[in-house]
């Protein structure tokens, strides 16, 4: 019988994947969540995972993702599971240019666009690609989906994601505003929706994605309107290794320095400071560390240059907060996830402190609140629409797995409502 759904998440050396199985009342559940971590690293790679409530770890070799994916049946025939018993197969795909704005199940015309979208996406596609096609070649009879991070986003007027640049970059070299982790965005502004008892072609909020990698989201009538990150996931605000947002002008003169000082080709060099910009930036660079937790502890026992990056950080993500809100005609959430938005109560509290002008009363117990969809401050500057300030865990493989169940195994549009707003 035909009862799971798989979602794949293939990165460059690691294959994230959750197994959920189908129920009587035609909902999703959650059985298995587990990493294949150091692909390419035989000597290290290993799988992770957790199994109705146990959490599991093998050392294997894992030479390619096929392996990996090999690994990751042989796990799922150990516990009961076999391959005829998947329905469909669901995958996150980082970018999916302007031709998607929703998830579509994969066929060639698919594969080719996501493989031609690799030198606009050349860090993120390419892995991706390589999951689909391996998993094609293991479950050759089952539907795959593609979920991308860009599709929620192509809803932004042009006003929005073009930029003041010439006409020929923007229709032969694609560049324009494409905004990521849209599948995030979505799922919270949705849950935020139902939690506030508003029609989602209604809602007006403001998401903020916070995890190592960053990004806010203005969202008009359940629509995208606008995003922080861009072109490229290094637009936007600070982030835990990304710089966020810069003066472009700096790239060549930084580059121009590093070439002289350490007698390096300029076109080295300017490999080396998108390098330093995507990998060596951020949090990293202003802390020494990408790590909010460690950060905030250092914070709280004096140390001030712990205490400036969180100063920096939050006043970003205000500022982003604040233009959004601004041309919002209201707003009904702020909404925080992700990683550090979920489980910062601290950072939150400073992110708000620089939003005086739209005096927010903070809960100090509910902000304290952690792996639950909880308000955790108010204000009625609009007194025709109060705004809540929330946490809401995201959970985009959820996401992942209706799109793939409707469009895959059902062979049907998804629904205007999914049924975790029900």
């Amino acid at each position: 019988m035909k009862s799971f759904i798989l979602v794949l998440n293939s990165g460059s050396s690691s294959v994230k994947f959750n197994l959920f199985q189908l129920t009587a009342q035609n909902t999703l559940q959650s059985l298995l969540e587990g990493i294949a971590e150091e692909i390419g690293n035989v000597e290290k790679s290993r799988i992770k995972y957790d199994w109705q409530g146990t959490r599991k770890q093998t050392s294997t070799a894992l030479a390619n993702h096929q392996a990996a994916l090999l690994q990751i049946f042989e796990i799922l025939r150990e516990l009961g599971i076999d391959r005829q018993s998947i329905a469909a197969v669901g995958h996150r795909v980082v970018h999916g240019g302007e031709l998607y704005s929703s998830s579509v199940r994969i066929d060639d015309s698919v594969i080719d666009t996501i493989r031609n979208l690799i030198p606009i996406a050349p860090l993120h596609n390419p892995p991706n690609l390589t999951g689909i096609e391996e998993s094609i070649k293991l479950l050759p009879d089952v539907p795959q989906v593609a979920v991308f991070d860009t599709a929620f986003h192509e809803s932004m007027p042009e006003y929005a994601f073009r930029y003041a640049i010439p006409e020929k970059w923007l229709q032969e070299y694609g560049v324009r505003k494409y905004g990521f982790h849209g599948t995030s965005h979505m799922y919270v502004a949705r849950r935020a929706a139902r939690f506030l008892g508003i029609p989602f072609s209604q809602f007006n909020g403001i998401t903020a994605h916070l995890g190592n990698g960053c990004s806010l989201t203005k969202i008009q009538k359940g629509r995208s309107m606008d995003t922080s990150m861009g072109f490229t996931p290094l637009e936007g605000v600070v982030m835990g290794t990304r710089s966020g947002d810069i003066d472009p002008a700096l790239i060549e003169h930084v580059a121009a320095k590093m070439a002289q000082e350490e007698n390096l080709p300029l076109a080295d060099a300017y490999q080396n400071v998108f390098r330093i910009l995507n990998k060596e930036s951020g949090l990293k660079a202003l802390a020494q560390t990408n790590m909010m937790q460690d950060i905030r502890s250092r914070a709280g026992q004096g140390d001030l240059q712990a205490k400036l990056a969180i100063e920096i950080y939050a006043y970003r993500v205000a500022k982003y907060i604040g233009q959004y809100w601004a041309t919002l005609p209201w707003t009904d959430a702020i909404v925080f996830t992700a990683g550090l938005g979920e489980n910062e109560s601290l950072i939150r509290e400073k992110i708000i402190s620089y939003l005086q002008p739209l005096a927010i009363t903070i809960d100090t117990d509910k902000n304290q609140i952690r792996k639950q969809e909880v308000v955790i401050g108010t204000s009625r500057i609009l007194t025709d629409h109060p705004l809540s300030v929330m946490v809401i865990p995201t959970n985009e493989e959820i996401v992942i797995g209706y799109d793939t169940l409707f469009l895959g195994y059902y062979e049907q549009p998804i629904p205007d409502v999914y049924p975790f707003e029900q």
